[in-house]
């Protein structure tokens, strides 16, 4: 019985004595008691910074994917933004422009004309309107079709707009119908002149469906301020000028 409880007894002691010599194998040994406290210390100084580093690179791993997550969003936003900036510009010309010939629509020139008029007050130069209606273009969509008549529509405003000065603006009011806005013109000479031009490059046959078709316009003209205060009363007198030029062939035609 005695020799049973010292054999227990001894068993706790060589336990921990193997323990120790594992530990010091692994570790410096230690002279005093306050070196080991302080290499202890250092050691679970040493465990600390190890387990702040670790955090630390997780942490930085997780910024470095924010930062492409961020950078992947934003060159995604900078392309939705290019997408939606070209978009509103194809709106804002698809609003002042004509869809078939590209020249500016009534809307557009309506617009400049306003700011045109408000320019020849502080310049005391006047501004010419010009209303273009093409001749017999009825007969033209009816003898060769509708899609012959909107080429011969793109032709009438590629002539028109080489007839022009960089300020100036042919629109497609609607239909056959065209008008042109000359800005700082000298004398009436000069709206006779252009007008004289763009007759006579109208007058010019094109090929429509390997046909020759011969154009002509009558053509009518205002001017600020001899013809009107208002961009209205321009287009209307211009309108009329027009209807009293295509009379005048009508009369002539018959006669």
């Amino acid at each position: 019985m005695t020799n049973q409880i010292r054999q227990q007894s001894q068993k706790p002691s060589l336990i921990s004595s193997v323990v120790a010599q594992r530990w010091l194998s692994q570790t410096p040994e230690c002279e005093t008691d306050k070196e080991c406290c302080q290499l202890n210390q250092s050691r679970a100084e040493i465990a600390a910074l190890e387990r702040a580093l670790t955090i630390s690179q997780q942490q930085l791993a997780n910024a470095q994917r924010q930062i492409e997550a961020l950078t992947n969003t934003r060159k995604t936003l900078e392309q939705q933004l290019l997408e939606s900036d070209e978009n509103y510009r194809q709106a804002l010309h698809c609003a002042h422009h004509d869809e078939l010939t590209g020249l500016p629509n009534r809307v557009l020139l309506l617009d400049r004309l306003q700011q045109a008029m408000a320019q020849a007050d502080r310049q005391q130069r006047p501004v010419a309107l010009l209303f273009i209606d093409l001749d017999e273009f009825k007969n033209i969509n009816d003898e060769l079709g509708h899609a012959a008549g909107d080429r011969l529509l793109k032709e009438v405003a590629g002539r028109l707009s080489a007839c022009l000065r960089c300020g100036d603006t042919a629109c497609r009011y609607g239909g056959d119908e065209f008008l042109v806005l000359l800005g700082e013109i000298d004398a009436d000479r000069s709206v006779a002149a252009v007008i004289e031009k763009i007759q006579s490059q109208l007058a010019e046959s094109c090929s429509i469906n390997g046909k020759p078709v011969a154009i002509s316009a009558s053509i009518g003209a205002a001017i600020y301020h001899h013809d009107g205060q208002s961009s209205i009363d321009l287009l209307n007198r211009a309108d009329s000028a027009m209807y009293r030029a295509k009379k005048l062939k009508l009369s002539q035609a018959i006669g």
